[in-house]
């Protein structure tokens, strides 16, 4: 009985995995969302992870695989990027010059040995 017990002990101890604590990737992106010479901020910014082309504006918000939102600033980040070519679409509302929706996309290449962080102005326009 005590054999059985001795076994049963182990079999459970070599069948839990160990807890692994996941760590943040030293990549990021930020944007500053800008229309001519003027910040816009609040704006949403989307992100696909690994596509080569363009996916377009008019896909829902589930099919990026990221978001965030500039601040009033204009700024906004995101951290822990993979690796690889993604694409970035922004939508705001320019309130400043001539009041209107604007867009804009632009390609984010990310690579933990050339490029790892990325910090640049997007631009969007009407």
């Amino acid at each position: 009985m005590r054999s059985f017990l001795l076994l049963c002990l182990l079999l459970l101890a070599a069948s839990c995995e160990p807890d692994i604590e996941e760590v943040p990737l030293p990549t990021g992106i930020c944007i500053t969302t800008q229309h001519h010479t003027w910040i816009v901020p609040h704006s949403r910014v989307y992100v696909k992870f690994n596509v080569e082309s363009f996916p377009g504006y008019d896909r829902p918000p589930g099919y990026f695989d990221a978001s965030f939102e500039t601040g009033a600033d204009a700024r906004g980040c995101l951290n822990s990027v993979p690796e690889g070519r993604h694409w970035l679409i922004a939508f705001g509302y320019d309130s400043l010059y001539w009041p209107h929706e604007v867009y804009g996309s632009m390609r984010a290449v990310i690579s933990l040995d050339k490029k790892p962080y990325l910090d640049t102005i997007m631009y969007v326009s009407e």
